[in-house]
């Protein structure tokens, strides 16, 4: 039995529903499958194209599927219990609804145990991508849930933005193919393929997570267009802002933008120059993409 064992830090408050969704957050396996194996497919598409079936055979040597049993065991522990209080989910409109949710600053443990190494490798590879690129739980997608590996060698620490720019290029460089599957078509589902995906760290530090996070709502809220996300008809953003903390104690903010199909009740509505404008509002440094 292979075994990986990974720390976590909370970086921004982590909304995580429990076995009663109208309850206390908990920290269950099944909300980090979820997550990893969105990141996992994300990453295949780079390497396989626009290919569902192909993909989804992929993922399910790794998490499983309902014709066969995932072959990666993945437990979370945390040493007694973590802080949670009520937090404003958006930062830009006041006063607000709040929600309860794990504070930051609180670290816990994955663990990965497999007879597959290549199953156990492939997992791995999804938890850095959303460790330094995505979220977990509620409003994930606009900075909240950001987690960051904080020991070992795949430890995140970088004292600016510039220095986690190189880092991220470095990781993202190893994990993804040096020459991207073709794909002259936008993807049916969000991947991280160069031509319709970018990374993007941007150059501004932010002396605390509330900032980032409240910077990203004030100009996704100026932009405000259904190709930015929308709640009915259902349409997530494609936009993944990941908050990440810097040894000097500020912060930084990575946004991954990865193009997929439009639910059609919305293309009379979305317009990507919108899109183009909220990216443009972020003066950073692109690390993947153009």
């Amino acid at each position: 039995m292979n075994k990986l064992e990974v720390t976590l830090e909370i970086v921004t408050p982590l909304f995580l529903g429990g076995a009663d969704p109208r309850g206390e957050p908990e920290l269950r396996a099944p909300s980090f499958r979820g997550a990893l194996r969105f990141w996992l497919r994300a990453l295949l598409g780079g390497v396989l194209g626009n290919d569902p079936k192909r993909i989804f055979e992929e993922e399910s040597k790794v998490f499983g599927s309902t014709k066969q049993a995932s072959p990666v065991i993945v437990y979370v522990q945390a040493n007694g219990n973590l802080r949670k209080k009520a937090f404003s989910l958006l930062l830009h409109n006041k006063p607000n609804v709040q929600v309860i949710g794990f504070n930051p600053g609180q670290k816990f443990k994955i663990y990965f145990t497999s007879h597959d190494k290549e199953a156990l490798k492939r997992a791995q590879k999804a938890l850095q991508l959303l460790c330094c690129l995505g979220g977990l739980g509620r409003r994930s997608r606009r900075g909240f849930g950001s987690l960051q590996i904080v020991e070992g060698d795949m430890a995140v620490k970088a004292q600016n933005p510039s220095m986690l720019a190189d880092i991220l290029g470095q990781c993202l460089r190893k994990m993804l193919p040096e020459k991207d599957a073709e794909m002259n078509s936008v993807p049916d589902f969000p991947t991280l393929h160069c031509q319709w995906s970018q990374v993007i760290v941007c150059k501004k530090e932010f002396q605390n997570w509330n900032e980032a996070i409240e910077l990203v709502m004030k100009k996704a809220q100026k932009y405000r267009n259904a190709a930015l996300g929308e709640a009915e008809p259902r349409q997530a953003s494609p936009v993944h802002a990941h908050v990440t903390k810097l040894t000097s104690d500020k912060y930084a903010l990575v946004l991954t933008t990865m193009l997929s199909e439009i639910n059609p009740k919305l293309c009379s509505r979305a317009n990507r120059e919108k899109l183009a404008q909220f990216l443009s509002c972020f003066d950073g440094e692109i690390v993947v993409g153009v």
